[in-house]
């Protein structure tokens, strides 16, 4: 039997059986559904995936077309198919339900990716997809701008040819870097294939508009879907959501879902804001992603306190937070251990709705990340050095350098048996939390020697102090007492972000003498906006939304 008679054969039982037929529903090339939507990259960059499958949880079928650079979606073909998968335009094995790009030792169904298409065109995705049931594994296929009927699937194009012969003026086509290919998942059979001027795939669940739900990789998600291969490679797949919708679906995974519903509302407009601020990945065609890089988005919200969550989200609808008339960058994170700090002393840039100040609300509460303490040693504090491509020997000193005006953390310098000093300023002190054992860490923190000061003095009874840029050395220090000023001798002893200890001589510096040091403190996070459980404890003394807003940015106005 030859291969073109087989797959006669297979089309014709699939032909009788009904299976071939795609339901012809109502529809013109400019039917459109618009809304204003936030689009969240959900896999993009090395995550981007070969094959996308979704599944209607509430809706009927699925819209196939394109958003605009505007959000707004105009609808090329459809189906009635619950269960469909995206494919990039490249050679598929189905097995087990699932799509391979290689061949399976189990038995699998090949999708292959090429296919001949006809001369003639159509206007209309009805027109096109009725000529299509005339031919074996015919689809209707939207080509640069018009509909046409491709049919059959194969793994090359020369494995097409002798069938492509048998119609005149058609052509044989596939394995574009910018094709797009719907199939029905369970069967593998092709819907629909998009290749117009490098226009990118969209899909909307028929019914209920953004209110529809779609399982997608676990998760169920409201509103549209598109799918973008850039620069030929896999799908980039991006949730298209309604902007409080994503709030919904953000709140619960950032804030506290407990009791309080005004810290609930804080949050709401803090999302809110951020994701309509955001320009980070505008490069790579989203707003904002669904990971701690933006904010954590994973759909629809059903577990505890949900009604909670939609009505912090309805009673706040529209709000966000500005500053002189624009919209802020609306930072937070989970806790600060005892106060909040100046975005210049974290990333250089001084924003003045982004000011440090002592944070008296978590004290007041119970939360995981509220106080911790490790033991470092030197040979970790060695690795952390050496992870960051530098030259660092036997880890000899450790120590806070210098603190914020708001008590945090701004430096840490690790030296090492040869002298050299290895410095970090700025949010680069939370570093640490890249050692092992280390689950929190924030800019508020003491580092102790343990087991005391293990560095001699000199013969030269010197003192020597750390200024910040460089090591003074003097052989007396002035010290103010309740008597006024006295000169004392070395050695002495002096207190210190980093506890206490006896300098004199050269060797000031903590060291560990084989036993390490000690990192104690508290919170959770970068220190910068918002404490999201100091936005919690506020709610629970009382405090409105406006006003938890209102105390972590300073100077803004909710609108």
């Amino acid at each position: 039997m030859t291969q073109k008679f087989r797959r006669f054969s297979r089309w014709l039982s699939l032909f009788l059986a009904g299976v071939l037929f795609l339901p012809i529903l109502p529809l013109t090339a400019d039917a459109a559904y618009s809304q204003e939507s936030i689009r969240v990259g959900l896999y993009y960059g090395s995550n981007a995936m070969a094959t996308a499958n979704l599944e209607n949880e509430v809706g009927s079928g699925y819209q196939l077309g394109t958003f605009d650079d505007s959000g707004v979606f105009t609808a090329l073909g459809e189906t009635a198919e619950t269960q469909i998968t995206i494919c990039k335009d490249a050679n598929l094995y189905l097995s087990g339900g699932s799509f391979y790009e290689t061949p399976t030792a189990a038995a699998y169904q090949l999708i292959g990716a090429y296919h001949v298409q006809l001369p003639d065109t159509y206007d209309t995705y009805a027109a096109a997809a009725a000529a299509a049931q005339g031919y074996p594994y015919g689809f209707p296929a939207y080509v640069d701008g018009q509909y046409v009927v491709r049919f059959e699937f194969y793994s090359s194009a020369a494995n097409a040819s002798a069938d492509a012969a048998a119609y005149p003026g058609s052509q044989i086509v596939g394995a574009s870097s910018t094709c797009y290919t719907v199939v029905e998942t369970n069967t593998g059979r092709i819907l629909f294939e998009l290749d117009s001027g490098g226009e990118y795939l969209a899909v909307m669940p028929i019914s209920q508009g953004a209110m529809a739900q779609t399982w997608f990789r676990g998760y169920q998600y409201y509103g549209g879907f598109q799918y973008m291969r850039r620069s030929g490679n896999d799908l980039s797949v991006i949730n298209f959501v309604s902007e409080d919708l994503y709030v919904a679906g953000v709140l619960p995974y950032e804030f506290v879902v407990n009791e309080d519903l005004e810290s609930l509302k804080a949050g709401a407009v803090a999302i809110r804001t951020y994701a309509n601020a955001s320009v980070k990945h505008a490069a790579l065609g989203f707003d904002v992603c669904n990971s701690t890089d933006c904010q954590v988005y994973r759909g629809i919200y059903t577990g505890t306190g949900a009604e909670d969550v939609l009505q912090a989200v309805e009673e706040t609808a529209g709000e966000c937070a500005y500053y002189n008339g624009q919209l802020i960058e609306a930072l937070y994170f989970s806790s600060d251990g005892g106060a909040t700090e100046d975005a210049v002393n974290a990333w250089g840039s001084d924003v003045p709705y982004l000011q440090g100040k002592p944070d008296p609300y978590e004290e007041t509460i119970s939360f995981n990340g509220k106080s911790w303490s490790y033991t470092v040693t030197a040979a970790q504090l060695q690795a952390l050095v050496q992870s960051q491509g530098e030259l660092c020997g036997t880890v000899t000193g450790f120590a806070v350098t210098e603190l914020t005006d708001n008590g945090n953390v701004q430096e840490i310098t690790i030296t090492d048996s040869s002298g050299r000093q290895f410095t970090y300023r700025g949010d680069d002190v939370r570093i640490l939390q890249n050692l092992p054992g280390v689950t929190y860490m924030s800019r508020r923190f003491t580092v102790t020697a343990n087991g005391g000061q293990t560095g001699a003095a000199s013969s030269t009874e010197e003192f020597s102090v750390y200024d910040g840029t460089t090591t003074v050395t003097d052989d007396q220090v002035t010290a103010v007492t309740a008597n006024g000023t006295e000169v004392l001798e070395a050695p002495a002893t002096v207190i210190t972000a980093s506890g206490t200890y006896t300098v004199g001589g050269t060797a000031s510096t903590p060291s560990a003498s084989g036993e390490g040091w000690t990192i104690s403190g508290g919170g959770y996070g970068h220190n910068i906006g918002m404490s999201q459980w100091g936005a919690y404890a506020m709610g629970l003394q009382g405090y409105d939304y406006r006003e938890i807003l209102q105390f972590y940015y300073t100077g803004i106005t909710i609108q």
